[in-house]
């Protein structure tokens, strides 16, 4: 069974990292490579600034914390060569049928700094095209599924993986939170949807309820041939067309919509299908 990889040079996504799977029309990963790159990387630049200004503002007057800052902006204009975002192409091994899917290639986008939420840069990506339609941002991106933790397929115990991820949301303390489930597998033999559904949703816990029109939160699964990703976004993961920036700017007409989720809500269904 043959990797992703990069186009041109092999860069293998590894368990540990955080990004973004992004879709794209076929003959288009080029473009979508560099679209993503500038985006991404301008958001996270962008939000980084306000919190430099009120640090110097704050440390106004005071000698040595200016100079503190200088040297720490030294420093950070050397990190700076290496770019926060490093998005990548991804080939489907050679015999796939692709033909049943519309945007069918696939871009990683690598978030090298970690303190990057990945689902709240899409969130904000996708509420800002919400927000302003008539203004696009971008014109090859398609869907985008963040994703805040990685683990290969071959040695991950889906189990362990999804308490990991799932504690955070479900297991700290709270009331009870209304979930849905939507598993990706893509170009892999191991994982089953039916398979993912159930363990994630065992590992939620009954004490959570299943609804899948009125959820809180839902819980992103994406196998992509030889990784496995897991996110957990927000109650209007479907307003916003579930992160299709494309869509969002030019929805489809009302008679082509995605039809309306399956009314049964058991663990096992937990998921549009």
């Amino acid at each position: 069974m043959g990797s992703w990889v990069q186009k041109k040079s092999r860069n293998d996504i590894e368990a540990g990292e955080v990004g973004v799977f992004v879709t794209c029309d076929m003959g288009r990963e080029g473009k979508c490579v560099a679209e993503v790159t500038d985006i991404f990387s301008q958001i996270i630049e962008n939000s980084a600034k306000p919190g430099a200004e009120e640090d110097s503002d704050s440390d106004d007057g005071d000698i040595e914390a200016q100079i503190q800052r200088e040297l720490e902006g030294l420093n950070a204009s050397k990190k700076k060569k290496s770019r926060p975002v490093q998005a990548m192409q991804l080939e489907m091994p050679c015999g796939m049928d692709m033909s049943h899917l519309t945007d069918a290639a696939m871009i990683f986008a690598r978030l090298n700094d970690k303190s990057v939420d990945p689902v709240q840069l899409v969130h904000q990506l996708c509420l800002d095209a919400q927000a302003n339609p008539d203004t696009k941002k971008s014109r090859y991106i398609k869907r985008l599924t963040p994703v805040t933790m990685i683990r290969k397929t071959l040695s991950v115990d889906l189990e362990a993986f999804a308490k990991e991820v799932l504690k955070p949301h479900f297991h700290s303390g709270g009331p009870p939170k209304k979930y849905a489930i939507r598993p990706s597998v893509r170009g892999n033999n191991k994982f089953k949807r039916d398979t993912i559904i159930k363990t994630v949703a065992d590992v939620v816990g009954p004490e959570h309820p299943v609804d899948l029109k009125n959820y809180d939160v839902t819980i992103l699964v994406d196998v992509v041939q030889n990784v496995i990703g897991m996110s957990v976004v927000g109650r209007d993961y479907d307003e916003l067309k579930r992160y299709n920036i494309a869509e969002i700017y030019d929805p489809s007409p009302k008679g082509e919509a995605t039809p309306a989720p399956a009314k049964d809500t058991k663990p096992e269904d937990a998921e549009n299908k």
